[in-house]
């Protein structure tokens, strides 16, 4: 990946981070052209404590979140331009 499309990954973790410092983990989902953060949790009790008990929600725990590149962005900016330089 070149730096710039890790830096702009990089926005979408950073977002993530402050969703869940506002305890708004539920109510947004962060994303990009580049990458993209969703729930991956095995079912509903797969979760991780909070370090305290939101004040908003009263929630101890949330769900397990990852990060993803996006489909089309692997297929665009790297399937496409492997197979063009190996060409």
């Amino acid at each position: 990946m070149p730096h710039s499309d890790i830096e702009e990954a990089k926005q979408v973790w950073t977002k993530t981070v402050e969703t869940i410092g506002e305890e708004k983990i539920i109510s947004e989902k962060t994303e990009n052209r580049s990458s993209h953060e969703r729930p991956h949790a095995r079912d509903k009790d797969d979760c991780c404590d909070l370090p305290v008990k939101g004040k908003l929600t009263n929630a101890t725990e949330y769900t397990k979140y990852c990060f993803w590149l996006n489909a089309s962005y692997v297929k665009d900016e790297i399937y496409i331009k492997l197979n063009n330089w190996v060409q």
